[in-house]
């Protein structure tokens, strides 16, 4: 068989077959050099999951340091 007639038979297979709907025909080499055609199964769509809403992040704590160590630094800063 020929490139050709391998590609018209894909064609054929793919219009008149009566598993055209869930496989797939394309021609093939074999390794002595001639045409096959392989059947080829599709793959069934999966079905669309469940959709999960992401949590918003809860709000930031205030800083529980006593003001003079968060703006200053610390009781370990001396006078700049």
């Amino acid at each position: 068989m020929t490139q050709g007639e391998a590609q018209a038979e894909c064609d054929r297979l793919a219009s008149e077959h009566p598993d055209r709907l869930t496989h797939s025909w394309l021609p093939r080499q074999d390794a002595a050099g001639g045409w096959q055609v392989a059947k080829v199964g599709i793959p069934r769509p999966r079905p669309l999951g469940t959709t999960q809403e992401a949590k918003p992040k809860p709000p930031r704590a205030d800083d529980p340091r006593p003001a003079f160590w968060r703006d200053a630094g610390g009781p370990w800063v001396g006078p700049g």
